[in-house]
């Protein structure tokens, strides 16, 4: 099977980057079946990909979620307070059937570039 990727990981447009969904993997491999630990890796790998850009978490305007269960909802909520600081992004969150990996949760962002 073909593992090549059809799809960029960053893309910027004028004043924004567009960054493609993140879930919870180090090295290839999913961080933990833990909501916490998976959203944490996400954000952390979010992060990453914005620091090749010279940008940071603060540049985040918009934040679209995507949960395996909606019962992830309140628990994804509080973790997603103590990463993320006002002025929060706006956020869309979406429940989904599944996710690649047997990931909880899938983070796509948007960020300003300043």
């Amino acid at each position: 099977m073909d593992t090549k990727t059809f799809f960029s990981s960053t893309r910027t447009e004028g004043n924004f980057i567009f960054l493609s969904g993140q879930i919870g993997v180090k090295n290839g491999v999913l961080v933990s079946k833990n909501i916490k630990e998976q959203v944490v890796q996400s954000v952390d790998n979010i992060v990453a990909l914005l620091k090749k850009n010279n940008l940071s978490i603060e540049s985040i305007i918009d934040v679209t979620a995507f949960l395996i269960d909606q019962e992830d909802y309140q628990p994804f909520n509080k973790i997603y307070s103590e990463l993320f600081k006002e002025p929060f992004p706006t956020r869309t969150t979406v429940t989904v059937k599944s996710l690649p990996l047997g990931a909880r949760v899938e983070l796509k962002v948007i960020a300003r570039v300043l």
